[in-house]
């Protein structure tokens, strides 16, 4: 974690500042977790994206039942990264809240990640078996059904 910190200082890709702010037990905690061992194992096989952009069209009355259904609304978002496994795909997220619960990362990010999974499995076809977000603040893998 030093080590690449080290080279994205040198690039100037974030500065001292951001380097301080950076949780060296918290990422070495994400290294040991389930979700990251297959991500590594995705990444071997070439089948692990990071940083996706992507942009969903859905009907304006999927926001509010007042909304005319034949307008269009655009979402766009980055997918933090999804990986593909038995013909599938796994979207993770990476979350920093602070919280004292998992249910209210849940709650609160319910949507952004069905979202994710929406567009994900219209733009390739394929389905999207699990929604997974990681939280940094509580140290563990929280399912998103």
């Amino acid at each position: 974690i030093d080590r690449q910190l080290r080279q994205l200082l040198k690039n100037r890709t974030i500065t001292e500042d951001m380097v301080s702010q950076v949780d060296n037990k918290g990422f070495a905690a994400f290294f040991e977790t389930a979700v990251a061992g297959r991500m590594a194992k995705a990444a071997e096989n070439h089948v692990l994206k990071r940083e996706q952009p992507f942009v969903l069209g859905i009907g304006a009355n999927e926001l509010a039942e007042s909304y005319d259904e034949k307008e269009m609304v655009l979402i766009q978002g980055i997918i933090d990264a999804y990986f593909e496994e038995n013909n599938t795909y796994i979207v993770v997220d990476y979350k920093t809240d602070r919280v004292s619960h998992e249910e209210e990362l849940r709650k609160r990010y319910r949507e952004q990640l069905n979202y994710y999974a929406r567009a994900l499995e219209q733009i390739t076809g394929k389905r999207v078996a699990e929604k997974i977000i990681y939280s940094f603040s509580l140290g563990k893998e929280i399912r998103i059904d």
